[in-house]
């Protein structure tokens, strides 16, 4: 069960052990647990440009390194792998409190990465509103990381 909870490239949390999360926090919420959090959603810019133009083995240590930036910033924080260049970072305590700062470290990085062809890392950030259910914080992150990522491609 320990290797199903675990990303094998990266070794974040995997995306089976982001759906038990998203599920424990829904019955959170419904028991008035958790009042306070919100979600990160992380897409890794120019992964497949990586991989076509310098293989995959190089794509790989791309992913690495922008998952590293991730961890690194939101380091209080659990980080799930939840799809092939996608990550999400589910913010309480420390990391909720200082979440705008964090955010737009991670945003600093990327335009400096963009200069040195390093990780550059797309994102969004949403918080829980009384009301919502996980999915609906996730959303509206995932629409925060697109407006991101159009800014990142529009100021290369």
């Amino acid at each position: 069960m320990q290797l199903a909870n675990r990303d094998a490239l990266t070794g974040v949390k995997s995306k089976y052990a982001y759906d038990i999360k998203e599920k424990k926090i829904n019955e959170m919420i419904e028991s008035g647990e958790l009042s306070e959090f919100a979600v990160v959603v992380c897409d890794v810019n120019d992964l497949k440009v990586v991989n076509d133009h310098k293989g995959h083995q190089e794509g790989d240590k791309y992913l690495c390194g922008a998952c590293q930036i991730i961890c690194e910033v939101f380091k209080h924080s659990p980080v799930y792998r939840i799809g092939g260049d996608e990550f999400v970072a589910i913010l309480t305590g420390y990391d909720f409190k200082n979440r705008n700062e964090l955010v737009e470290e991670i945003k600093k990085i990327s335009l400096f990465n963009k200069t040195n062809e390093d990780a550059v890392v797309a994102v969004g950030i949403s918080e829980y509103k009384p009301g919502d259910k996980f999915a609906n914080v996730f959303e509206r992150a995932d629409e925060a990381m697109y407006v991101h990522k159009a800014f990142l491609k529009e100021n290369k």
